[in-house]
């Protein structure tokens, strides 16, 4: 309880309201059944569905970070990526508390160590009566990382021995709640240059896979406030909405 009451002290001034679920399928389905006027935090200690990028399954064994948080907002459907952003900034600063490594940003939801992931990020927008909301949910590794075939990962634990995971869980909401505010006071270019000077492969040539499950081989300039890539391919700049950065061009 001493936990719980830590949690609610941080997120109370920051308006939200605060659920503990100790399993769940996924906290970013189980949260939409809470959705009224008020913003809602949940955490789960473990997930039995938890949903990745694609719909794919996220493994959700006790002892990670596995979060959602459902926001009701009026910026634009564009501009909701900025919710996605603040929270990679948030989960970067906090980790660079515990991990003297370089951690990046692969876009577009994907936080890395080392070309490993340890973080993810996913984002929906709801609409629940003529109001939209925006869930956010967040999958840290803490204890233990997934087996994935498609890339590798790691967790805080393979960097860091000494830690108390209440601390960690506590420093992580302390962290978004700081992000959080400069949404409040409307400081969007500073949380999309944060997102910006953690993300990796700008100025140069990178693959590009896409939803059709093309390749496109393209060289990367910037990131727009809507949360696209602003790439050059055959000479023209165009701007890709959606897919999943590979690796580099080769």
């Amino acid at each position: 309880m001493k936990l719980i009451s830590r949690i609610k002290n941080i997120l109370s001034p920051n308006n939200f309201n605060f659920i503990h679920q100790e399993s769940v399928e996924s906290t970013m389905i189980s949260i939409k059944k809470f959705i009224g006027n008020q913003n809602i935090c949940m955490l789960a200690d473990e997930q039995t569905s938890g949903i990745g990028r694609r719909g794919n399954e996220w493994v959700s064994p006790k002892g990670n970070i596995y979060i959602s948080f459902l926001i009701k907002y009026d910026l634009s459907i564009e501009n909701h990526f900025l919710f996605s952003a603040l929270t990679a900034n948030s989960i970067i600063k906090f980790l660079d508390k515990y991990i003297g490594e370089n951690i990046n940003i692969k876009w577009p939801n994907d936080i890395m160590i080392n070309n490993q992931k340890i973080a993810g990020i996913m984002s929906e927008i709801v609409e629940h009566n003529n109001t939209q909301y925006i869930i956010i949910g967040a999958g840290i590794n803490i204890l233990t990382s997934p087996k994935i075939t498609d890339y590798q990962t790691c967790s805080l634990k393979n960097y860091k021995d000494n830690f108390n995971y209440e601390d960690v869980l506590v420093n992580f909401i302390e962290s978004y709640c700081n992000e959080f505010k400069m949404m409040t006071n409307k400081n969007y270019d500073q949380i999309l240059n944060l997102f910006k000077n953690k993300m990796s492969h700008f100025g140069s040539k990178i693959n590009i896979l896409l939803p059709n499950g093309d390749i496109k081989k393209v060289f990367l300039k910037n990131l727009n406030l809507d949360g696209s890539l602003l790439v050059e391919f055959n000479g023209k700049e165009e701007c890709i909405f959606s897919g999943r950065i590979m690796n580099d061009f080769n």
